[in-house]
């Protein structure tokens, strides 16, 4: 291969998922290969202190390394063999080789497409919910009923407010927010307001509620109902339960992950991650409980999905010169 494909496959893997949006897989040409590091200044301290959603989003990036090598005829080899000394900026995590592939993925042509729908939803037809429901799959569980989806809705604000009532929490979460155009990241990484669907004052508001007013807001009773979100989970089509088996590791379930959002966008729905659901341990052991998640599965995240009712906007993406190392 020439460096030209290499670079191009690169930047398509840009467009991969990742926890906060901060997009810690980085790439390094080696000859012919592709070497996948993750930049360890992007791990969340507070938000993802073992490395699990990291982990994710690795796994997210590779996937997309493979479906654009799809689209180009070509198949990504992976192994962990002949990898780099670990450095505290840079931890090595697999080297790709390509060779020659006639089958181009099915799900490699919406990959600069997905992006995720914090908006509202259009209200849902029985179509909408049969379409859904065919989304359903070894690994996904798909919740259509609507008084199902309103317990979820609430176990969702329920275990969201929990992380977020931590100090440290919102502080870091803070720290990935651009609520203003003014912002110098605002293009490049972390959760724009565009893409929380926020408006101006909607904006400022956040700023304040997530930061300096929270502890009187709490106080007087307010601060969970300003940031509620339940009311977009039950106004969807559908909430998807995303389950992998339980001794599979965060990298691997990764590459699933970016696949089953992939089907969501093919079949034409936007989607928001439900992260709270599956972070909150008991929230999670009740959910996998009622919703019947196979035995030796863990519910390793979910999303609401709807019909989009407007257009979408700019993805907030490193440029490739950010991502090679």
């Amino acid at each position: 291969m020439t460096e030209l494909p290499l670079y191009q496959l690169v930047e398509a893997t840009i467009a991969a998922p990742s926890v906060h949006n901060v997009q810690p897989a980085r790439w390094r040409i080696a000859g012919d290969a592709l070497l996948l590091f993750e930049d360890m200044s992007r791990r969340l301290a507070v938000g993802d202190p073992t490395g699990n959603d990291a982990a994710i989003s690795l796994g997210a990036a590779a996937e997309g390394l493979r479906l654009a090598a799809s689209r180009g005829g070509l198949t990504a080899i992976e192994s962990r063999s002949a990898l780099p000394a670990a450095t505290d900026a840079l931890r090595p995590v697999a080297r790709f080789r390509f060779e020659p592939e006639a089958a181009i993925d099915p799900l490699a042509e919406w990959l600069d497409q997905r992006a995720s729908w914090r908006g509202s939803f259009l209200p849902p037809t029985e179509a909408d919910r049969t379409a859904a429901a065919a989304l359903e799959a070894d690994d996904a569980r798909v919740v259509v009923e609507p008084a199902a989806l309103a317990a979820l809705a609430n176990d969702f604000d329920r275990a969201s407010y929990g992380f977020t009532r931590r100090r440290d929490f919102r502080g870091e979460l803070r720290s990935w927010m651009r609520l203003g155009r003014s912002h110098p990241l605002w293009s490049n990484d972390g959760l724009n307001a565009e893409a929380m669907a926020l408006s101006r004052v909607e904006a400022v508001g956040a700023g304040l509620v997530l930061g300096p007013l929270f502890g009187l807001l709490e106080k007087l009773g307010l601060a969970r109902i300003l940031l509620a979100e339940g009311s977009k989970v039950e106004r969807g089509v559908a909430v998807i339960l995303f389950h992998r088996p339980a001794d599979e590791g965060p990298y691997e379930s990764g590459r699933h992950f970016h696949r089953l959002w992939l089907a969501i966008e093919r079949a034409g729905f936007g989607a928001a991650v439900l992260a709270a659901l599956a972070d909150d341990r008991e929230a999670a052991g009740e959910i996998s409980a009622t919703h019947n998640i196979p035995s030796g599965h863990r519910l390793v995240s979910a999303f609401r999905i709807g019909r989009r009712s407007g257009p979408g906007y700019p993805r907030a993406r490193l440029p490739l010169s950010s991502v090679l190392v």
